[in-house]
């Protein structure tokens, strides 16, 4: 049996295993601990102080809408309106009665809006607040374009054929207007007019302003379909029809200047043939009329 304590091991056989090896370790007493709970104080302060601010925040916020709400300096204490021509001060009373005694930051001024557009004069309104306590209001009326007669009644509109209001026919003279006329229609105030000739009649008539030469308050247009549109001015009607406005009132002149160069009385005019004018010809009151005459232009 062989004894090997005293063999040594060549170097090259040696391996690490067998040497010691030495780790550093760095151990804090109880510092470790106590930044810790530093630094979960300090969490804790800060939310405290936020949650502080926020309802501080809150406080001074309710305190200044209070102050903004019912300090008297901000009641109003009057409307002023500029636009306004045919609106009568009971309809005024109506709009602006609502902001009376109101706060200038509680006032609704959408609700206010609402009520001026139920007006049929009404067709745009801006209302804004002026601090520290009146309101103002800039009103668009509707302005009367024509007056328009139905079986119904008769009734102001403008130029968007929308009912401003029922007049009598004693009233109808203070509108020097010219007139519609429709057999059957829906006519409410505020609301368009449903018959089918009405946006024809409302484009011959603007033709017939542009032109000139027309006494407007002597116009009458009978729109009960735009294929039947007429006009009737000076006791003679002339049928006009759909469309082409410019060149059949165009065409109309010339034939109204040769009639009057002949010096002779006429029933009507039809301009609906394209590029021609029929004209029903009446030599006086006692003989009969005369057949259709074409002019072609």
């Amino acid at each position: 049996m062989r004894d090997y304590k005293n063999v040594k091991v060549p170097r090259k056989y040696r391996t690490a295993a067998g040497r010691a090896s030495v780790k550093r370790v760095e151990a804090g007493r109880a510092g470790g601990r106590t930044g810790k709970s530093a630094a979960g104080f300090k969490t804790v302060l800060l939310n405290v102080l936020v949650v502080v601010v926020l309802a501080g925040g809150s406080w001074l916020g309710w305190q200044a809408y209070l102050l903004l709400t019912q300090a008297e300096v901000f009641q109003i204490s009057g409307v002023d309106v500029k636009g306004v021509r045919h609106l009568g001060e009971a309809d005024l009373e109506g709009i602006a009665g609502m902001f009376k005694g109101q706060n200038i930051f509680r006032v609704d001024l959408d609700a206010a809006a609402r009520r001026a557009h139920a007006n049929p004069w009404v067709k745009e309104i801006r209302i804004y607040r002026r601090l520290p306590n009146r309101i103002s209001m800039t009103v668009v009326e509707r302005v009367p374009g024509a007056i328009l007669v139905t079986g119904a009644g008769r009734y102001l509109i403008d130029n968007e054929a929308v009912v401003i209001e029922r007049t009598a026919i004693g009233e109808v003279s203070a509108w020097p207007l010219p007139v519609v006329a429709v057999k059957d229609c829906k006519a409410n105030p505020g609301e368009p007019v449903n018959a089918e000739g009405m946006a024809e009649a409302l484009t011959l008539l603007a033709e017939i302003s542009v032109r000139g030469g027309w006494r407007l308050s002597n116009v009458m247009v009978k729109a009960n379909s735009p294929e039947t549109l007429s006009v009737v001015y000076a006791s003679h009607e002339f049928k006009i029809g759909s469309g082409n406005y410019s060149e059949k009132l165009r065409r109309l002149a010339e034939v109204m200047a040769d009639v009057k160069q002949r010096g002779l009385d006429i029933a009507y005019v039809d301009l609906r043939p394209e590029r021609q004018a029929a004209a029903m010809v009446e030599k006086n009151a006692d003989q009969r009329t005369r057949p259709k005459a074409k002019s072609r232009r």
